[in-house]
């Protein structure tokens, strides 16, 4: 009976420590699979924070394309953010009026281009000349024989221009048709090459010097503003024919003999549309262009004029419609005028001193003539200094010349 127990014990502790090995085989195993799958979830999440890289590199790359820089004329450029940033704001000061806002576009190159009105006020000094002939030429129209002269609808029968029911279709010529249709001009056409006509073409009316004063029409002015009540005066042939070598039609508006020089008010605003790639040179040349100006774009430049008094002239590489964005949309604060080319710059440090008053002025120029007068006289006495210097090296370099005589 000892012997079986010893035996059954045996027996137990061969079973408990095979279970032992065998549980620790088991967690060996365990082991190795969690160091497995630990290694495997390891290198997933390190591809997966490789993809990761390599995605947000592609956005940024992505990102750099869609965000490129751009470039606001003369050596300077913004960012995407910073152009969107001014062009709202811009536009936003401008709510009221849709028609000014600026709009941009990007071409193949990639270069934002900007396009919009640009308000330009006037600051000529010098008269400003208008073209006598308009840029298209017309074909004068032939003269036709009406059967009735006074028939509101019948067609032209001179080279005076179109009837009175056919001139009603311009209201500007209102002013200009005559009382007495029956009263009619016919002139030989010159010999030579075709000249600039317009069939709005009307001998005037004689007027005293009052209404010939005020029925100058300027160039400038629309057409709607030219409308004119007809009065009740009669002017002979021969006078129609003298006033109608006077004046004539250009785009729409009357030209002038005396009228044709003038010089606009200052300040006057006038708007052109223009690209920010238009140098300064070619805003001029639109500008004159648009009101028919005959005078040389040389004799103009374009000034910056700050509200401090800073008036500074932009260069023939400046770009005038990137100087207004830059500066903002408020002609309070600076304004773009077509100043005379010879016209004077004014610097900040000088534009600080503009709107103080005149006994001040007169102060500040007062003390800067002393401080003038001061740094004169110190250069004086140090060049009179190195002068008495040089004179006694001089005098004692120089050894006396004494003669002997045996």
């Amino acid at each position: 009976m000892h012997g079986e127990r010893e035996r059954e014990r045996e027996r137990e502790r061969e079973r408990g420590v095979s279970i032992k090995q065998t549980s620790e085989r088991e967690r060996e195993e365990i082991f190795k699979a969690q160091a497995v799958r630990v290694r495997k979830s390891g290198t997933k999440k390190q591809n997966r924070e490789e993809s990761s890289d390599l995605s947000c590199q592609k956005e940024m790359n992505e990102a750099a394309l869609l965000l490129p820089v751009v470039q606001a004329g003369d050596g300077r450029s913004l960012t995407r953010a910073e152009f969107l940033s001014l062009l709202n704001t811009y536009n936003c000061f401008l709510k009221d009026h849709t028609q000014l806002h600026l709009g941009y576009s990007q071409g193949g190159d990639g270069e934002v281009v900007v396009e919009g009105f640009l308000n330009i006020s006037w600051g000529v000094r010098r008269p400003i000349r208008l073209k006598i002939q308009d840029d298209k030429q017309m074909i004068p129209f032939a003269p036709l024989n009406s059967p009735d002269p006074t028939s509101p609808v019948s067609p032209m029968g001179d080279k005076r221009g179109m009837s009175r029911w056919g001139e009603c279709n311009d209201l500007h010529q209102v002013d200009e048709m005559a009382e007495t249709p029956q009263d009619t001009v016919v002139t030989k056409p010159l010999p030579g090459p075709a000249v600039y006509e317009t069939t709005t073409l009307r001998p005037a009316r004689q007027k005293s010097h009052e209404l010939e004063a005020e029925s100058n029409l300027f160039r400038c002015m629309s057409d709607a503003s030219l409308v004119k009540r007809r009065r009740g005066t009669v002017k002979s042939a021969a006078q129609r024919e003298k006033e109608r070598q006077h004046r004539f039609s250009i785009n729409g508006h009357f030209y002038n003999y005396k009228t044709s020089i003038f010089t606009p008010s200052f300040g006057t605003p006038t708007k052109v549309r223009i690209t920010s790639r238009m140098s300064t040179n070619q805003v001029i040349e639109q500008l004159l262009n648009k009101f028919k100006i005959e005078n040389d774009p040389q004799e103009f430049a374009l000034y910056c004029v700050h509200q401090s008094g800073e008036k500074r002239k932009l260069s023939e590489r400046d770009q005038p419609l990137w100087e207004r964005i830059l500066q903002g949309p408020s002609d309070d604060i600076m304004k773009i005028f077509l100043i005379d080319m010879d016209e004077e710059e004014v610097s900040n440090d000088v534009a600080q001193y503009l709107n103080l008053e005149l006994p001040i002025l007169e102060q500040v120029l007062l003390q800067l003539r002393e401080e003038e007068n001061r740094v004169i006289q110190r250069v004086v006495s140090k060049y009179h200094q190195q002068h008495r210097l040089l004179l006694h090296m001089l005098t004692s370099k120089m050894s006396p010349h004494i003669e002997t005589s045996v």
